[in-house]
Formats: C-alpha cells, structure tokens, sequence
C-alpha cells in the first residue's frame, strides 16, 4: 500500500495517459437539433498525437464524399468554426471530427481554399477536384446528425 502512496504523489496529477485514445466532442449542433444555414459548430478535442490535426467535415452523396469545413485546427484544444449550408440543403446533414496527419490535411485545406474560390468567381472553369480515396487515411472522431430548418 505504502510503495503505490509514494508512486501516486511522486507522479502528481497526470493531464492525459499516453495508452488513452484520441477523441473529439462535438457540443454543438447537438444530435438532431433543428439548425439555421449558418451555424457555429463547436466542440474539443483530446489526446491528439503530435504531427495530428483535426479537422471538420461534411459526407456529401451516397459515396461520403468528404468536404472539408474548416482549415486544420490544432488538436487538443476546443474549436468554433462558422458552417454554412447551400440553399438547395435540406433535411438531416452529419459533420464530423477527423484526425489526419499534417501534410494530409494542408491538401484537404488547400482544397477547401480553392472550392470556395471557385464559388466565389462564379463557378467559372473547371471544378477544383481532391484526389479520390486521399481522406481514407483520416480517423473519424466524432460525429453528428443534425436537421436544417425547414424553408
């Protein structure tokens, strides 16, 4: 008993053990909260690895295709990224919270850039495109189901 005392108050208060998963919460929408267009999607996200980040996104069609809502954003910290919804969405949408490693998600968020550029000009030329199966590397942490009002 005495040996397991000393090894508790030598090791003091331990902020996160390395055998602990990485996890992320999303608090806000909560699980089929009726939503606006544009929405502020908050959450936290813990025991991400160095060389991590996390990042949030949006399946998009049968396939999942997955966009990217937000740049990277450092983990282990909470996060408030501004989502905005098209006009042709309705119903139930799900965004989630993924890990990926650096390099992965500075082409997910370069690829975000030039999307939203693309609207922006009007969508003149040709679509920007992400290579297919990129994100597959990426670990889903978190997700959730939400509805968009009803126009």
């Amino acid at each position: 008993m005495v040996p397991a005392l000393v090894l508790a108050v030598l090791l003091g208060p331990m902020k996160g053990r390395a055998d602990e998963e990485p996890s992320a919460r999303i608090r806000s929408p909560k699980p089929e909260a009726e939503t606006g267009y544009q929405f502020t999607a908050k959450g936290r996200s813990s025991n991400i690895p160095e060389g991590q980040v996390v990042m949030l996104f949006r399946p998009i069609g049968e396939s999942g295709f997955l966009f990217p809502l937000s740049e990277e954003l450092k983990g282990n910290r909470s996060f408030s990224e501004k989502v905005y919804h098209e006009s042709e969405d309705e119903g139930s949408q799900v965004i989630q919270v993924r890990m990926l490693p650096l390099g992965l998600a500075a082409k997910a968020a370069q690829y975000r850039r030039k999307i939203l550029q693309w609207y922006k000009e009007g969508k003149t030329g040709p679509q920007p495109s992400l290579a297919p199966g990129l994100l597959e590397s990426s670990q889903r942490l978190a997700e959730v189901v939400y509805e968009l009002e009803r126009k």
